[in-house]
């Protein structure tokens, strides 16, 4: 039987931050980079701006992604005892993230919802982020009180 502990989520939901936060930085360098190879230099006020609207709008689409992503990775990271080490947890968030990304760009009709991902520079970068995350909730995991 699976008991649920709600409390968890405490520990979950700051990672989901710092991916999300982090993913939309990384977005939003690799369209930046993409637009660069097009027009050239691009002022740091359209940057500032580029990156602050990826902030606000992009990561509204990705939390979501990043939520459900973690949120696998936890619930398989307390499955899997081996797991519990930093290196494979985040092995096991950037692989599901992998997972995700074919599962979402083989359902959305258009060619990929996360630019990012159209490279294996930009999928690889996203992976890291996921990876980052899950670092991050086992880390505040192992630190919690006995009694939490």
């Amino acid at each position: 039987m699976i008991v649920v502990r709600w409390h968890r989520l405490k520990y979950l939901l700051p990672a989901v931050l710092l991916v999300t936060v982090l993913a939309s930085i990384t977005q939003s360098c690799f369209n930046l980079a993409a637009i660069a190879a097009l027009s050239g230099n691009i002022p740091i006020a359209d940057i500032v701006a580029t990156m602050w609207f990826d902030l606000t709008h992009f990561s509204l689409t990705y939390a979501p992604i990043v939520l459900i992503n973690l949120l696998l990775s936890s619930i398989l990271l307390h499955i899997l005892p081996l797991s519990r080490g930093y290196f494979l947890a985040c092995l096991l968030g950037a692989a599901l993230l992998y997972a995700m990304v074919l599962i979402i760009n083989t359902l959305v009709p258009m060619p990929t919802l996360i630019a990012a991902t159209r490279s294996a520079a930009g999928l690889l970068s996203m992976m890291l982020c996921s990876s980052a995350g899950m670092a991050l909730y086992l880390w505040l995991f192992k630190r919690r009180p006995a009694n939490g």
